[in-house]
């Protein structure tokens, strides 16, 4: 996601993050957002996945057993997939 910030708003995140209390200017934006929108809005948005969930689920897909493809196996793929567009 891009946001375009106006310049005042643009000076007060710079000024922010002088303050040192800010090492992004991603922190400041959030914070402000998180501290300003109503509770109700901030328990209706779940946080994502933890880091620590993620890598488990990044390392479960990684260590899953695989196999090599078969000669042909992609063009038979493609054949399914385009005979099943044809007849949807």
């Amino acid at each position: 996601m891009t946001v375009t910030l106006s310049k005042r708003t643009e000076e007060i995140v710079q000024a922010q993050l002088k303050t040192g209390r800010y090492a992004t200017p991603d922190e400041v934006v959030n914070q402000l957002i998180e501290q300003q929108l109503p509770a109700e809005a901030v328990r209706e948005c779940p946080p994502g996945p933890g880091e620590a969930e993620l890598k488990s689920s990044l390392l479960a897909a990684v260590n899953k057993s695989t196999r090599p493809y078969r000669k042909g196996e992609f063009v038979e793929l493609a054949q399914r997939v385009i005979a099943e567009e044809r007849g949807a």
